[in-house]
């Protein structure tokens, strides 16, 4: 069994998240993005998932409660998604901001590496965004995965930890391959708890 740890940042379908590990057999708890680093690890999860917001990355007074410290001090495998996502890039050294073409809808994402995060997934899969802001600058410690016509960088890991990010929500179950990418993901975790 897989015990993780869902980070809600208030977004509407945070919960779906939960939801998507606890249908593929596997443990979930929500922890509010208030929670301290320290909280968080006495928790004892495995895996830690950190949902979308209504926040952008690009306001410097954003509410992102501890998100960025637990993201920056994660000693475990790590998912992020839209907001989260952009937030994983930017403590790490990078750039998030508005985008020039913010995407809603339905996308498909193109799959440069088929790594683990994206394995049986590639070339390509249809999937739903709803992002003003992105990653702008990806920082040198981690690697692009997946990109669409819109955003160059869809999908990023660090390169020596297991930390991936994506800026769509498979959690909304509305893409083709969405199931996948949690699979993917407790595929992950299984081979980090061992």
């Amino acid at each position: 069994m897989v015990y993780i740890a869902v980070v809600s940042m208030g977004g509407q379908f945070n919960h779906l998240i939960a939801r998507a590990v606890i249908d593929l057999g596997e443990e979930a708890e929500m922890v509010d993005m208030n929670a301290s680093v320290s909280d968080v690890e006495k928790m004892g999860m495995d895996a830690m998932i950190f949902g979308g917001g209504p926040q952008s990355i690009g306001n410097e007074e954003a509410k992102l409660g501890n998100a960025g410290e637990m993201l920056k001090h994660c000693k475990v495998p790590a998912l992020t998604m839209c907001l989260t996502h952009q937030l994983l890039a930017k403590v790490h050294g990078g750039k998030a901001g508005p985008a020039k073409e913010p995407e809603f809808g339905v996308i498909e994402i193109i799959v440069d590496k088929e790594d683990e995060i994206l394995k049986g997934m590639g070339p390509s899969f249809k999937t739903t965004e709803s992002h003003n802001d992105e990653v702008i600058v990806l920082p040198s410690c981690m690697e692009a995965l997946a990109h669409s016509s819109k955003c160059r960088y869809q999908v990023i890991r660090h390169r020596t930890k297991p930390l991936f990010g994506l800026q769509f929500h498979p959690e909304t179950k509305q893409g083709e391959k969405d199931e996948q990418v949690f699979r993917n993901f407790l595929e992950i975790c299984k081979k980090h708890k061992k």
